[in-house]
């Protein structure tokens, strides 16, 4: 039997669409299933159009798996901003913090990045928000929904298929009506994946984001303050990290800008909160007042256009790309909670490949894990093709 595609994805996110657009490029036919699709700017658990973004990597080792990804996709958003600078742009970025600690000068990009120089404030030099030590480079920016949609567009323009489909099973993947019979599925389902039965990783958890969205077009600078963003829970007697604040500006012509913002482990709450509002809109014009306008004398005079919340689909201990060979089918053992499928045929051999629980810096490493991805699922088809013939 013949199967009508090689590879199908769970998820239409960036991580999803990246790896499907990749893995075309090197000849697979793929298919995308996804309860949430690329123009679904507005749902609430699809986790992608609500990022700020930027690219700031957040891994402190640059020998690491994400440190990897982020670099090959710094170096990939150079041809996109030429082509696209609707959807992405590089500008300056300011990174300050009050508290040094070591280790805090030591960033594995430097060297990646344009323009990289150590800050510390002076009376003649003062940085913004009045912060003592700080990095300038200069990064990328990118629009979150904008290019999310453009990631759908040219997946379909490929003639990749995107099903939307709710799925029960990580089983019920490898027959599905639309699709066809299927040996190898790579499960890009972020969020879903703590809940998917077959998978139900224990590790993945919500990390719930509230964001500001303003209009101020003078502003063309990234500001970061995240001392104590993803900090953990505080020992006995530590004073708690001050509270984080950044400033994104979005490209194209909307002269639009992301403020922000939390980082609240296991929050599935989609209400903005009123008050971290106000501190996000304080915070950020105290980092830079220019967000308020030519003629703005304080925050309150910055021009929102939306309060945003999303869940960012983060996992203990990191992103998790692995391939992992399982059974469906036949008599394979059952708990009684799996949904019946056409998969519970024949006993058979196939693959899953992970890849979620990139957290906060999914477009940021999204070119990157796809290449790692589609690595990993190019070698899983060519053995299978290779047994087959055997």
């Amino acid at each position: 039997m013949t199967n009508k595609y090689d590879v199908v994805i769970l998820g239409s996110g960036v991580i999803g669409l990246s790896i499907a657009r990749e893995l075309h490029g090197k000849g697979l036919k793929v298919a995308i299933v996804a309860k949430d699709l690329p123009e679904d700017s507005n749902s609430f658990g699809f986790a992608s159009p609500w990022a700020g973004c930027n690219w700031h990597s957040f891994e402190t080792d640059g020998n690491a798996p994400a440190a990897q990804w982020d670099a090959i996709t710094f170096r990939r958003l150079a041809e996109l901003a030429k082509e696209h600078p609707e959807l992405c742009e590089r500008i300056p970025f300011y990174t300050v913090w009050q508290n040094e600690k070591k280790g805090d000068n030591e960033l594995w990009f430097k060297d990646l990045v344009g323009d990289f120089h150590k800050l510390e404030a002076s009376p003649s030099n003062p940085l913004p928000g009045n912060m003592s030590f700080g990095h300038t480079f200069s990064s990328y920016i990118l629009h979150a929904p904008a290019y999310t949609a453009h990631l759908g567009s040219i997946v379909r323009s490929l003639g990749i298929p995107i099903y939307r489909h709710r799925l029960s099973s990580l089983d019920e993947a490898y027959n599905l009506p639309e699709i066809g019979r299927v040996d190898l599925v790579i499960n890009a389902s972020g969020l879903g994946a703590k809940s998917l039965i077959g998978v139900e990783d224990e590790k993945v958890y919500p990390a719930r984001g509230q964001t500001v969205l303003v209009r101020a077009p003078e502003v063309k600078t990234c500001y970061m303050h995240v001392e104590g963003f993803m900090a953990g829970p505080l020992k006995p007697g530590e004073k708690p990290p001050p509270e984080p604040a950044y400033i994104i500006p979005r490209p194209g012509p909307e002269g639009h800008v992301i403020l922000g913002g939390t980082y609240i482990k296991d929050d599935y709450s989609s209400l903005p909160s009123i008050p971290e509002a106000e501190r996000i809109l304080k915070a950020c014009y105290n980092l830079c007042p220019a967000l308020a306008g030519p003629n703005g004398k304080s925050w309150k005079d910055i021009e929102v256009v939306s309060h945003n919340v999303g869940l960012r689909p983060a996992r203990e201990g990191g992103a998790r790309l692995e391939l992992v060979h399982r059974e469906v089918g036949g008599l394979t053992e059952r708990r009684g909670i799996e949904p019946k499928s056409d998969s519970q045929g024949p006993r058979r051999k196939v693959g899953v490949l992970h890849a979620y629980g990139v957290g906060s810096a999914g477009f940021q490493n999204s070119l990157g894990l796809a290449e790692k991805a589609t690595q990993l699922a190019l070698g899983y088809v060519k053995s299978q093709k290779t047994r087959a013939k055997l």
